[in-house]
């Protein structure tokens, strides 16, 4: 008689760890550069030790989540990652537009090469602090899409908004440690706009296609 298949069911308190689980691994490609600022650890090394092998466990946690039937968990992920990745493109667009009409005189794009220079070792203006820069700004904008659908899941697309100005408040408390800014306003007025936009449309992607 063939062996029948015995479904494995998610309980409570692995769906909390799941989502937990998730926020902490998206959560540590940000802490690579915060640990970067302050001295802790130089960012290659925090993304070569801490946040890729994070970045990889999600595919394990997506795959036991699978096997265990965490609908929600998974939902989180993919929805997430695409709405993090959508809103990271509206806010490169939004902070492009700014900067080819000179509303501001601030250039948002400088800290990404910034990055990109820190991991690779080379010079600023290389191909390849360019390269490692932009992937690491991708990175993080699924991350942080990934981060809210976890904890904050299908709520109102405002919430999103909500999200984006706390981003902002951490950037403006983070990015003046390493970052020369001579007009606080044009760096406050451009960094606010596009997480607004940002916020706005992963707040109105996860409402939409989330499912909790």
């Amino acid at each position: 008689m063939p062996a029948t298949a015995v479904a494995v069911q998610t309980t409570p308190k692995t769906r909390r760890w799941l989502r937990w689980s998730g926020f902490l691994c998206a959560s540590l490609s940000l802490a690579a550069l915060v640990a970067h600022v302050l001295g802790w650890m130089a960012m290659p090394y925090f993304l070569e030790f801490f946040a890729v092998p994070a970045f990889l466990l999600l595919f394990a946690l997506a795959a036991y989540a699978r096997r265990v039937r965490a609908e929600l968990f998974l939902n989180g992920l993919v929805v997430g990652s695409l709405a993090g990745l959508a809103a990271t493109l509206v806010y490169d667009g939004a902070r492009y537009v700014i900067h080819q009409t000179h509303l501001f005189g601030y250039s948002g794009f400088v800290p990404i090469l910034m990055f990109g220079s820190w991991i690779t070792g080379r010079p600023i203006e290389s191909a390849a602090a360019a390269i490692a820069g932009w992937v690491y700004h991708y990175w993080n904008g699924v991350s942080f899409g990934i981060m809210y659908a976890m904890m904050l899941g299908r709520r109102h697309w405002l919430f999103g908004v909500g999200y984006g100005i706390l981003m902002e408040c951490f950037m403006l408390g983070l990015f003046p440690l390493f970052l020369r800014v001579s007009n606080r306003f044009d760096f406050i007025a451009v960094s606010m706009l596009g997480h607004l936009f940002y916020g706005a449309v992963l707040g109105a992607g996860v409402q939409r296609f989330g499912t909790r």
